[in-house]
């Protein structure tokens, strides 16, 4: 009598409670709320249940999302192939039916053949790209300490080296603390938003590093024509080429690998316009020890 009078006022509301989130859980729909008001031993384990459920929930959306990525990445490198695909079928095409014929002369076969390589070493590149990009998601990115005036010097010794034809300058804001970083990944999202920016410049290139609650906050800036309305949207995207790079060389994967680092580091990156023109790209890492 008594132990059924324990369990219909201590264990049944609880146990109820328990129950139905498992089921819920078990039917996949995280969409609710474990809530029991006493801080008892049943309270506990409600209460560890609802972090168990919150858990599953935070990794339920970041494999949704990298799933998202990942379909995106692919769509990105199968459109890209296609060019170099078709380029290369269509001259081989040719040559195995001209050949035989007698209609072409060995300097256009040689001509062919040099225009068929360099699409075989396009193709090369973006297969090197995708496995790199692969490779991002996995990657450990451990913390090491560095004063932040050390790492401005680098920052600084990066750009004289990157930046011979055009004028750069380095404001900051912070005293010489001790950041909690990757500097090895700092140092190539750096760098990759360094290149975009002399990739546009007419001359110039302002670049600011600053601390904001434990977050380095590094934004480089140039005065060349800035981004479009739909750049800005997609810049981030992998292999995104604005419609003035189209024909140029580079994969447009900087911005990207910059995107997908940051965020590993618990930070994200902003693609906006100066007020005064030009393109303003701004990354935020968390430094903090934690």
């Amino acid at each position: 009598m008594l132990c059924n009078i324990f369990y219909k006022k201590k264990l049944s509301k609880p146990i109820k409670l328990l129950t139905n989130a498992y089921h819920k859980i078990e039917a996949n729909d995280l969409d609710f709320t474990l809530s029991y008001p006493l801080n008892d031993e049943m309270g506990k384990l409600c209460h560890a249940f609802e972090k168990m459920k919150d858990c599953l929930s935070k990794n339920n959306e970041t494999m949704f999302r990298q799933f998202a990525e990942q379909r995106r990445l692919n769509a990105a490198f199968s459109h890209d192939l296609r060019t170099p695909l078709t380029l290369l079928k269509g001259h081989a095409t040719m040559l195995l039916s001209f050949i035989p014929k007698g209609l072409v002369s060995q300097q256009e076969i040689l001509d062919e053949i040099s225009v068929m390589s360099k699409n075989i070493s396009r193709l090369e590149k973006y297969v090197n790209a995708m496995t790199n990009l692969y490779r991002l998601e996995d990657i450990d990115i451990p913390r090491q300490q560095i004063t932040f005036h050390s790492l401005i010097d680098n920052f600084n010794n990066t750009a004289e080296a990157l930046c011979y034809d055009k004028h750069f300058s380095i404001t900051t804001s912070g005293n010489n603390i001790t950041l909690f970083i990757n500097l090895d990944t700092v140092m190539q999202i750096y760098e990759n938003l360094l290149s975009n920016s002399i990739r546009y410049a007419k001359s110039d290139i302002a670049i600011s590093v600053v601390i904001e609650n434990d977050n380095l906050v590094i934004s480089v800036s140039d005065d060349g024509c800035g981004f479009k309305n739909i750049d800005i949207e997609k810049a981030t995207l992998p292999f995104y080429k604005s419609s003035k790079d189209i024909a140029t060389e580079h994969l447009g994967l900087g911005l990207n690998i910059s995107k997908i680092l940051s965020e590993r580091h618990g930070g994200n990156i902003q693609i906006a316009n100066n007020k005064a023109g030009g393109a303003c790209v701004t990354v935020k890492i968390n430094c903090n020890e934690s």
